[in-house]
Formats: structure tokens, C-alpha cells, sequence
């Protein structure tokens, strides 16, 4: 650990932290299999849509990575990168609100247009802010303490997710007094508040200068690297295809809200306690993760993660077999706190495994690949909402099932193979 680093340790982790609870927070607020998928379906957009916008959220995140990392491996100092996409971020949910607000009650159909659009570009620009974020964060904190590191993010950013639970359900309970679009409106007014502190926050890390050699590579040399680590790092190769094939076990994800309100007579404002019960239970499991990483147990963390998927659609087509009822739209809820389990213990195995997995001096090509490979696999949810449009919900947490149940067999490969 260089001395720069120990200086700065304290104040950087610190920092980190506070912009993990600030985006969980907002991940809460708008999750897209949850609240945007409520928003989305009241505009009268169809299922599609639904499973379009969670890809648009997720897959923009991943995709630009790639394709900007073999730029930013020649520069000494990446935070510019990562606050010039902030800027960008922030103007986008500014313009979301007045969106919101002026057409939500006249022109819905505009509204939906702008929104998908505006949606677009905030989730390249996170995109764009993904490898950089990565790639500081390897620079400021040391090996030993990234396992925590992520751990503490989760746990602060799900705690925070309480708060974004209650607030969803106080701004869509009809006893409330707010109608659409004023409930969206102030939904979004705070994530806009929200996701300008986030970013504000980590543009204060203070990064140590990189020292570059050699003149960099072109794109297409990058493209050539990376297509050799893939055939000669077989633990990596075996790494990208679990995560692929995991990704799949999505395929249902935005869907499970959509299906308590249609199939079990659930009220809309039931998003917020589903958003509380995903938050606690990812609360509750973040130290006990944590402490396990740190622990090296990084591969028990891994299985849960995987094992978690093929659950959550066995769980929604036994509680379809029992019809509609008050209670059981409830006690659907056991769905979400598997849910929060298995998104907590995917947050902590995998960045962590992939830091430790790729050397430093090809770090950010490592990160750009993965996270655009896994890009192309967010898309999966748009399939599912194709499904669901064609054959219903049933057929598509079969599918679902069986796809989650493969990433978890090549997840215990995974592990074996590394011992």
C-alpha cells in the first residue's frame, strides 16, 4: 500500500460509503422492477416496456464500459471521466421532474417517449461512470479491505432503502391525497436531490495519479486483448459465462410487482412494502456477508448468490397456485426478502471476485469487458416481457427457473474450479 493511499484511506473509504448509501437509496426509490414498472404501467405502456426499462437501467450501466476502458487506461487520473458523465446524470432526472410535472395529467403518451429517452442517456452516462468508479476504487482501497468495502456500501445503502420503502408507499397510498402524476413527481423531485449528492460526493475522493507506460492500444488491439484473456484466463472465461448465464434467472425480475397487483389483488402502494422487505432482509444479511468476505469465504457468498435465483421463481408459481387473496399478496413479500438476500451477497462475490481475478496492469480492460458482456445480458428482461405478453405468467417463471438453475450449477463449478 503506497503512502498515499494510507493517508487518504480513511477519508476515501468514508466517502465511498456515503455515496453507496445515497445510491442505494435511489436504486430503492426507482427500482424498475418495482416502482417504474408501477409508472411505466399506469402511462399504459404493456409488459414489454416494463422489461425494456430494467434493461435500460442495468444495461446502460454496463454496456459503454468496454468500449471507453483502452482511453482511460492512459489516463493518470480518472475521476474527469467520472464527473463529466455526473453532469449529465443530474441534468437528465431535472429533466424527468419537469417532464413529470407538466405532462403527466395531458399527454401521457409524450410523457412515456421522454421518459425512455431521458432513461437512455442516464443509464449510458452511468455507464461511462462505471469503469472509472471501478477502476478508483482498486486505486484507493487496498485488497484486504474490498470485501468490506463493498459490504459497508450495501449494508448503508440498504438501510437507506427503508426510508425510499416508506416514502413509495406514502406517495402511492390513495389515502395519501396524491394522485398521478403528483406522486411521481415528488418520487422523482427526491431522486434528483438524491443523485446529485451521490455523485457530488465521490468526485471528492481524492485519486492518486497513475503512472502510464507505453503509448496505449486502439480499440481494435483492445478488442484483440480481450478476446485473449477470454481464451487463456480460464477462470475468468469460467467467471463471465456463470454471470451470463445468471443473468438469465432475470428474466421474471421486473415482473413478480406486476403479477401481486394483477393475478393476487394486491393494491399498487404494496411496491412500497416489498421495496422495505427487500431493503431489511439485504440489511440484516450486508455485516454477515461482510464478515465472511473478509474471512475468505468469498465462494460461499458466491452460491448463495446463485442459489437464490432458480428460488424466487419457484416461490412465485407456488404462491399462483393458490389464487387471489389479501394474504397471500402479503405473504408474497417472501419473495422480495429472498430477493434482497441473494441482490446483497451478487453485490459483494462478484465485483469483489472480479478485482481480486484480474491483474492490475489490465484492470480496467478486465472491468470494461465484463460489465459489457453482462450489458447485453440485462436486455434479457425485454424477452421476458415478451413472454409474458405471449404465453402469461406461468410459462415465463418456468423458463426463468430453469435458466437460474444452470447459472447456479456453473456457479458451484466456479468455485470448484478455483480450488
Amino acid at each position: 500500500m503506497s503512502s498515499f493511499v494510507e493517508k487518504n484511506l480513511r477519508y476515501n473509504y468514508t466517502l465511498g460509503i456515503f455515496n453507496g448509501a445515497i445510491f442505494g437509496f435511489v436504486d430503492a426509490l426507482i427500482a424498475p422492477s418495482l416502482t417504474l414498472a408501477v409508472f411505466i404501467t399506469q402511462l399504459g405502456g404493456p409488459s414489454l416496456l416494463v422489461g425494456l426499462m430494467s434493461a435500460i437501467y442495468n444495461g446502460g450501466w454496463f454496456i459503454p464500459q468496454f468500449l471507453i476502458s483502452h482511453r482511460l487506461q492512459q489516463r493518470p487520473l480518472k475521476k474527469p471521466v467520472y464527473a463529466g458523465a455526473a453532469a449529465v446524470r443530474i441534468a437528465c432526472w431535472l429533466l424527468i421532474v419537469l417532464a413529470t410535472f407538466l405532462l403527466g395529467a395531458t399527454n401521457q403518451t409524450l410523457l412515456l417517449a421522454i421518459f425512455f429517452a431521458l432513461m437512455t442517456i442516464y443509464s449510458l452516462a452511468a455507464g461511462v461512470a462505471g469503469n472509472p468508479f471501478m477502476a478508483i476504487v482498486a486505486k484507493v482501497i487496498p485488497m484486504p479491505r474490498r470485501g468490506s468495502f463493498f459490504g459497508w456500501r450495501e449494508f448503508s445503502g440498504t438501510a437507506m432503502g427503508l426510508l425510499a420503502g416508506y416514502l413509495v408507499a406514502v406517495a402511492l397510498s390513495p389515502e395519501r391525497g396524491l394522485g398521478f402524476p403528483n406522486n411521481f413527481t415528488l418520487l422523482f423531485v427526491v431522486t434528483f436531490g438524491a443523485v446529485g449528492a451521490g455523485l457530488v460526493l465521490f468526485t471528492l475522493v481524492r485519486e492518486p495519479r497513475e503512472s502510464i507506460t507505453g503509448d496505449g492500444i486502439t480499440f481494435a488491439q483492445q478488442v484483440s486483448a480481450a478476446r485473449g484473456i477470454v481464451q487463456q484466463n480460464h477462470q475468468y472465461r469460467r467467471y463471465l459465462l456463470t454471470r451470463f448465464v445468471l443473468a438469465a434467472g432475470d428474466l421474471a425480475t421486473p415482473f413478480y410487482a406486476i403479477y401481486a397487483t394483477r393475478q393476487l389483488g394486491a393494491p399498487a402502494a404494496i411496491v412500497g412494502l416489498y421495496i422495505a422487505v427487500t431493503t431489511l432482509s439485504a440489511l440484516l444479511a450486508t455485516p454477515i456477508l461482510s464478515y465472511l468476505s473478509d474471512r475468505r469465504k468469498l465462494d460461499w457468498i458466491l452460491v448463495l448468490a446463485a442459489g437464490a435465483t432458480p428460488v424466487i421463481p419457484l416461490l412465485a408459481l407456488a404462491f399462483g397456485a393458490f389464487g387471489r387473496a389479501d394474504a397471500l399478496a402479503l405473504a408474497f413479500s417472501l419473495i422480495f426478502l429472498v430477493y434482497g438476500i441473494g441482490r446483497t451477497a451478487a453485490n459483494i462475490a462478484f465485483p469483489t471476485y472480479l478485482l481480486n481475478l484480474a491483474p492490475p496492469e489490465q484492470r480496467t480492460l478486465y472491468i470494461g469487458f465484463t460489465n459489457t458482456v453482462l450489458g447485453v445480458a440485462t436486455f434479457i428482461p425485454v424477452v421476458g416481457g415478451t413472454l409474458l405478453d405471449l404465453f402469461g405468467f406461468t410459462p415465463l417463471f418456468v423458463i426463468t427457473f430453469l435458466a437460474a438453475a444452470c447459472g447456479l450449477g456453473l456457479a458451484v463449478g466456479l468455485v470448484r474450479q478455483r480450488k
